[in-house]
């Protein structure tokens, strides 16, 4: 039976400034076996590499990174407070697809589509990802699913994992219905009854977020998980051993 996969939640982010090369530099240098990012588009169409529509919470700027363009961003700071690390740079998705083919690890774009569509980005990433030829290491993720049908009609081929938070009733068969990949669950939704035993059943792979602590570690273990995405990549590998 293969290993439950070790994926970096926007790099090893516990530990050094979110979704940066740093962080996810960090996340290989720990061994991790993938690294989950988030995409945004700036106002110059840039693939933008951040969690929040805002640059407030994670940098030394305010504002919205779809009202701000790449040169702007790049003005600003993104070491989000994290002790030894100053003058960080935001980075774009290219950097991080060079990053991938350059490790082989596997990558997670979660398409940041909840609140500001960005519309066409998934034609967008599906071509940068097409011309790095990484196809083979990505599965595309967000809580928008109707982003995800428009990345399938980019890229048929494509990979697509459901995000949810929210309990749900069997979600596996949701996700064979339109043809999803996976589920990218809220851990503790994994809790109600029948939803591994459905997901198995349906083949439908599961990658739970975002699991920190051991105990909860060894929980999605023992379920069998097929991936388990953490901010603590280095507690994780520990925990599988």
């Amino acid at each position: 039976m293969a290993k439950t996969a070790v994926w970096a939640h926007r790099g090893a982010s516990a530990y050094a400034p979110e979704n940066t090369m740093e962080a996810f530099e960090l996340a290989r240098k720990m061994g991790a076996d993938g690294i989950e990012i988030d995409v945004h588009f700036s106002r110059d169409k840039k693939l933008i590499v951040a969690h929040d529509e805002t640059v407030d919470r994670c940098s030394s700027g305010s504002g919205r990174i779809v009202d701000k363009s790449y040169q702007e961003l790049l003005e600003l700071d993104f070491s989000n407070g994290k002790k030894g690390y100053r003058n960080v740079k935001v980075p774009l998705l290219e950097q991080v697809l060079d990053f991938i083919r350059e490790s082989g690890m596997t990558l997670n774009i979660e398409l940041k589509t909840g609140i500001v569509l960005y519309e066409g980005i998934e034609a967008a990433v599906a071509k940068m990802v097409h011309d790095f030829h990484v196809e083979d290491q990505l599965i595309y993720s967000s809580f928008n699913h109707y982003s995800l049908m428009l990345m399938r009609q980019a890229d048929p081929a494509s990979r697509i994992g459901l995000l949810y938070s929210e309990a749900m009733i069997d979600p596996a068969l949701y996700a064979k219905r339109i043809g999803a990949n996976a589920l990218h669950p809220f851990y503790a939704t994994l809790a109600v009854p029948g939803t591994m035993e459905s997901a198995k059943k349906n083949g439908i792979l599961v990658h739970p977020w975002t699991v920190d602590d051991e105990k909860t570690l060894k929980a999605m273990l023992q379920l069998q998980v097929e991936a388990v995405i953490t901010n603590k990549p280095d507690v994780a590998l520990r925990v599988r051993g």
